[in-house]
Formats: C-alpha cells, structure tokens, sequence
C-alpha cells in the first residue's frame, strides 16, 4: 500500500502533498501529478475557456439517428490535458444566461412493439430516443459529441397496417455548451471534471 498523505518535507519542498490512489506520495521522480499539492496556490490553471452551440444531425433518415455532430477544440498541449465540459437545452437559457447546466453523459432506449391484428397479422416496429452529449479528449484537441436525435419510429413488418408512420429525428434538439481546458496533464482516464 503506498503512503499517499505527507505533510512536511518531500525532496527538497515543504507543504502538504497527497498523491493518486497507488502512488506512493513520497516518490519525488514520479510523473503523475499530485491530487494535491500545497504549493499549487492558485490551484488549476486555465489553458483556454468557451462556449458555442451544436446543432443535431440534420438528417431525418434512418441513418440520422446514430450519427452525432461534433465540435472539436483545439487546445495544442501535446498532452492530453484535464478539461471540464457542461451543456443545456435552449429552454435552460434565460436572457443569454443557462439556468441549469448538465454533466456529460448519454442515454438511449429502443422498444420493439409487436401488435397482432385480426386473422393473426403482426405489426412490429422499433421506437428509438436518443439524448445527451459525450466528450473526449486527445493530445490535440477535445471533441464535444451532440446525440440529441429526438424520437423515431421504424416500422418492420405492417401486415394488419396497424403500425405507426415512420419518423426519424421527432423533436431533436440544439445543444449549448461551456468548456474549460486546464494546464495540468488529465488524471481522470479521459473522462474530464
């Protein structure tokens, strides 16, 4: 088990120092950072910072549900950095300003609905939503992915003609988002803040 908490002397500075789980704190020749350093007074330091918006795919074909459009920004480090991304809906926005904000993360669902009509036909279709934005991150540049596809229905077999109209992209929305790229190397395995 490493000693991950010191506070006095570690190789020729003093403060508080704690390393990462499995990094022993008191091995000075060690690349990874610190989760905290005492002598980082200012704490992280911003590498670059913005905003923009992000239009779904503007395709209303099957072929639209699954394909996300990206924004990359390019930070130039050479390194993969630590970054902090968080978004909102238009209906979150207030006079320019969001009123609630998201943490990265995606979700979707597929249902398959079978309906037998009379004489024993079956209608079959698969509805779909697709929500949420993922992120990554390289030694060049962070990619923000919108996967806000909205509702679609895709019909398999209409024998009875019971099933619904095919729909792709049913209330797909445009994503607006804030992002932060920090100095220090990344150290959470690519997930960011």
């Amino acid at each position: 088990m490493a000693n991950r908490v010191l506070l006095g002397a570690r190789g020729s500075d003093d403060g508080l120092f704690i390393s990462q789980n499995g990094v022993d704190v008191t091995d000075t020749s060690s690349t990874t950072p610190l989760a905290f350093d005492s002598r980082a007074v200012r704490g992280l330091v911003v590498h670059a910072k913005g905003e923009g918006s992000l239009a779904p795919n503007s395709s209303n074909t099957e072929g639209g549900v699954d394909t996300p459009t990206t924004a990359t920004i390019t930070h130039g480090l050479g390194y993969v950095p630590l970054y902090v991304v968080r978004w909102c809906y238009a209906s979150d926005l207030f006079g320019g300003v969001a009123l609630r904000m998201y943490t990265p993360s995606m979700f979707r669902s597929e249902y398959i609905n079978l309906d037998e009509g009379f004489g024993g036909d079956i209608d079959e279709w698969i509805e779909i939503t697709n929500a949420g934005i993922s992120t990554s991150a390289s030694t060049s540049s962070i990619t923000i992915e919108n996967h806000e596809f909205g509702h679609s229905v895709e019909v398999l077999a209409n024998d009875s003609g019971g099933a619904p109209d095919e729909t792709f992209g049913e209330n797909k929305q445009t994503i607006y988002y804030s992002y932060i790229i920090f100095k220090a190397k990344d150290f959470t395995g690519g997930l960011g803040l």
